[in-house]
């Protein structure tokens, strides 16, 4: 189990690692605006409440944007499998619809 985490882990994608920066960044942005912001006036008013409640919806957001980009490439590796096994299925399905053709042709040619 380690090692497949360890192994995604070192694939990451261009679009995770600018995802992280700007998670990092609006992070300690955020933090650091709301915590100037409660300083300058150090009682709880709307607009701090506002900013607040911005900065964790922000921050939502951009948990909800990685763990897509992740369920993203999951699928792609579940659709290639699932594309794999119906192409199987289809020989099978071919191969038997030739020996059922076979069984019938012997049959007829029994018949006579």
């Amino acid at each position: 189990m380690f090692r497949f985490v360890w192994d995604k882990f070192k694939k990451t994608t261009m679009f995770e690692k600018m995802l992280l920066v700007v998670g990092l960044a609006i992070s300690v942005l955020g933090f650091y605006w709301i915590n100037n912001m409660y300083m300058r006036e150090p009682k709880v008013t709307w607009p701090l409440l506002q900013a607040a409640f911005s900065y964790l919806l922000l921050i939502f957001m951009v948990i909800l944007t990685d763990s897509n980009e992740s369920i993203k490439e999951e699928l792609k590796i579940v659709i290639k499998e699932q594309a794999q096994e119906i192409r199987y299925l289809r020989n099978i399905a071919n191969e038997q619809l030739d020996e059922i053709r076979l069984l019938r042709r012997d049959l007829t040619m029994k018949k006579r």
